[in-house]
C-alpha cells in the first residue's frame, strides 16, 4: 500500500498562522491518510486559519503611539509648528512650486497654447510699468 504525503505548504501555513496547531496538524495528517483528498486538506487548513484569525482580533491590533502620549501632546506639537514661519527655498514666488515645476508649467503652456506667451509677456510688462509708476508716485509724495 502506498501512502500519499499531505501538502507541505498547507501544513506550513497552518503551523505559521494558527497558534498551537501541532495537535490539529497531526489530526489532519491522520485523516488525510484515510481520505487522500488534497482539496479536503486545504479546505480544513483554510478554515482553521479563518477561525484562528476571527478569534484573536485583539492580538493583531497595531500599536498606536498617540495612545501613549500625554493628552495635550498633539496640541503642543501643533503649536510648535505654528511658531515657525515657512521659508521658501525654491527661489520661486509661488509657494510649493520649485524651478522644475515652473519649467514643467512653461513647457505645458508652450505645447498647449503658444499664443498665451504673448499674454504672459504683456502682463509682465504691465506689472513692471505699474511698479515704476507706483515708485515714482511714492517718491513724489516723499519729496
Amino acid at each position: 500500500m502506498t501512502t500519499h504525503d499531505p501538502s507541505r505548504l498547507a501544513l506550513a501555513l497552518l503551523e505559521r498562522l494558527v497558534p498551537d496547531s501541532t495537535v490539529l496538524a497531526g489530526d489532519l495528517i491522520e485523516e488525510y491518510q484515510h481520505r487522500l483528498s488534497r482539496r479536503w486538506l486545504w479546505w480544513e487548513v483554510l478554515g482553521a486559519i479563518a477561525i484562528a484569525w476571527s478569534q484573536r482580533p485583539d492580538e493583531i491590533r497595531p500599536l498606536r503611539l498617540v495612545d501613549l502620549q500625554p493628552h495635550d501632546a498633539l496640541e503642543r506639537t501643533r503649536r510648535i509648528g505654528l511658531r515657525f514661519e515657512p521659508v521658501n527655498v525654491t527661489a520661486s514666488p509661488l509657494n510649493g512650486i520649485g524651478g522644475l515645476g515652473i519649467a514643467a508649467l512653461a513647457l505645458l503652456m508652450t505645447l498647449v497654447m503658444p499664443a498665451a506667451w504673448w499674454l504672459f509677456l504683456g502682463s509682465m510688462l504691465a506689472g513692471v510699468l505699474l511698479g515704476v509708476v507706483m515708485i515714482a508716485r511714492h517718491r513724489s509724495w516723499l519729496g
